[in-house]
């Protein structure tokens, strides 16, 4: 990544596609004053650079580095999920699984790995294939195709793709989701796959997998938070897993 504050101002207003002059109308700035930030002829002041930061949706994480390069002071806290401060948010975590069982739920970080989960869960992840890992993906590139687990693996293999790419975009070129989409994208068997519509799902697109003799249908929900202002917790989500079909919603209600 750029070091300058210029330098770190250029590379996101390019990954947000807009030019100089664009990015000056948007964020209410001169486009003299905005070509002076970028070259280092101005130095930006804390305003400018949170105003800057937020129009072109820069995540937390680089507007910090953005704030450090230009001799600021950070924004945003990096608190790890067991710190006090974080008490509350990770309360509203544990309700939100324990009250979701005996449906799984899992607690995924920015870069899909699973952090955390309730029973269901946990036994769900015991029996799919992450051969050890706790990156969602992994499950995907690791499932047989020969024998596979995941019955319907082409479309959420696609999906899974698209959500990442989306992501990806979103958090730059030098996140760890990034590279994470960069590793899925590579798969053989992604590179023949159907990527051009899912119309013909349905209105929800489930995941078919098959768990012993069962058959299970599930779809999924994020739930994040909207307010928390640390890096942490704000690239901390929820996925819930709910029952597409009855069989599915009697089997995980008798293991419970």
């Amino acid at each position: 990544m750029a070091s300058t504050f210029g330098q770190i101002l250029k590379h996101w207003r390019e990954a947000r596609r807009y030019s100089q002059l664009a990015l000056s109308v948007e964020a209410d700035m001169s486009s003299r004053h905005l070509s002076f930030l970028e070259t280092g002829r101005s130095k930006p002041s804390r305003a400018s650079v949170l105003r800057l930061a937020r129009t072109l949706d820069m995540p937390r994480a680089s507007v910090n580095e953005a704030l450090k390069a230009a001799g600021l002071s950070a924004e945003y806290s990096a608190l790890a999920l067991s710190a006090t401060e974080l008490a509350p948010a990770m309360d509203a975590i544990d309700l939100i699984l324990k009250n979701h069982a005996p449906m799984p739920a899992i607690v995924i970080d920015e870069a899909w790995m699973i952090v955390g989960g309730n029973p269901p869960a946990m036994a769900m992840i015991d029996v799919l294939p992450f051969a050890g890992s706790l990156c969602i993906v992994d499950a995907l590139l690791n499932d047989d195709p020969d024998a596979p687990i995941f019955l319907n693996w082409e479309t959420i293999a696609v999906w899974t793709l698209l959500r990442l790419q989306n992501e990806a975009t979103k958090a730059g070129a030098d996140s760890a989701v990034a590279a994470l989409y960069q590793r899925f994208s590579t798969h053989p068997r992604l590179k023949d796959a159907n990527q051009a519509s899912f119309s013909d799902y349905g209105p929800v697109l489930t995941m078919r997998c098959r768990l012993g003799d069962m058959e299970l249908s599930l779809f999924t929900m994020i739930a994040e938070f909207s307010t928390v202002q640390d890096i942490t917790m704000n690239e901390t989500r929820v996925e819930l897993f709910f029952p597409a079909d009855e069989a599915t919603k009697a089997f995980f209600e008798a293991t419970a």
